[in-house]
């Protein structure tokens, strides 16, 4: 009897988008208190930082997780979209330091979710997976070396984008923003969450392998300072549903000559963008 109405409840979506709420900024609140006497420690050791960001992606894992129980339609999934993006713009108008963190944090995490749940009803065979991983995973890279990533965090707009388009490790309330992941990680975290279940693949898996790739991630860019998210998230959950995701020769040719015409294109814009910028 026990199970069923907690079945009920998790079959219920606003339960479902409580839940993964009270999971964001409990969890959220909850490691900033606890890490406060620390706070030092937790905001300039390497260590401190990186157990700080497993900690807030482990939440916002969790998070993803009750979400995804929910079942979101299509036209729900558009409307948790549309609120987390105007959440998102207008948070720092209501709210100020860690408050406002914890809002932009989830606002990413169900904008992110609503993205995703309406991209993967285009996904038809997990044999798609392995295309979608690698070309995320190119242009992710170069964004973030070469691409708009770099350019906008060397920008006079780099603070306002790391307000509005990462979510924020817990910290001190006055604490500056120390970004953990972007917004286009937690989008794909997401898609392939829902690609999982909507595909029959085991969620569970895909989560601890996502997670897992992404912890290492985070624990290269501890080391060696900022990295793309993406290559980690999608090679831990092409790993984990290595046997269902294993592309045919088809999908295979597909993907290298997309690449490569994305390589080309990628290289095309460096080259003019470069040009323009020595003028």
């Amino acid at each position: 009897m026990k199970l069923k109405v907690i079945d009920d409840l998790l079959g219920n979506r606003l339960f479902c988008l409580w839940l993964s709420g009270v999971v964001w900024f409990g969890g959220f609140a909850a490691f900033a208190e606890l890490a406060q006497p620390f706070s030092s420690v937790f905001q300039s050791s390497a260590a401190g930082m990186f157990l700080s960001s497993v900690v807030c992606m482990g939440a916002a894992f969790v998070s993803l997780a009750f979400l995804l129980r929910g079942k979101f339609n299509f036209g729900e999934a558009a409307a948790l979209l549309a609120v987390g993006i105007l959440a998102n713009l207008m948070v720092y108008s209501l709210f100020a330091g860690m408050a406002a963190r914890m809002v932009v944090g989830f606002s990413i995490i169900a904008g992110g979710f609503g993205l995703g749940s309406m991209l993967a009803r285009l996904v038809e065979t997990p044999r798609h997976v392995m295309p979608i991983g690698i070309v995320a995973a190119v242009a992710d890279t170069w964004s973030v070396f070469t691409g708009p990533t770099k350019r906008i965090m060397e920008s006079k707009n780099a603070e306002l984008a790391m307000k509005h388009a990462f979510v924020g490790q817990p910290g001190a309330e006055a604490a500056e923003v120390r970004p953990v992941a972007g917004a286009a990680d937690l989008v794909f975290v997401a898609l392939f969450l829902c690609i999982a279940a909507r595909l029959g693949l085991s969620v569970w898996k895909s989560a601890v392998g996502m997670f897992a790739g992404l912890v290492v991630g985070l624990a290269a860019a501890t080391l060696w300072g900022g990295l793309p998210g993406l290559p980690f998230i999608a090679g831990g959950f092409v790993i984990a549903n290595w046997k269902r995701v294993r592309p045919g020769k088809t999908e295979i040719v597909k993907t290298s000559i997309f690449v490569a015409a994305l390589l080309l294109a990628f290289a095309a814009v460096a080259l003019i963008t470069g040009k323009y910028a020595t003028r």
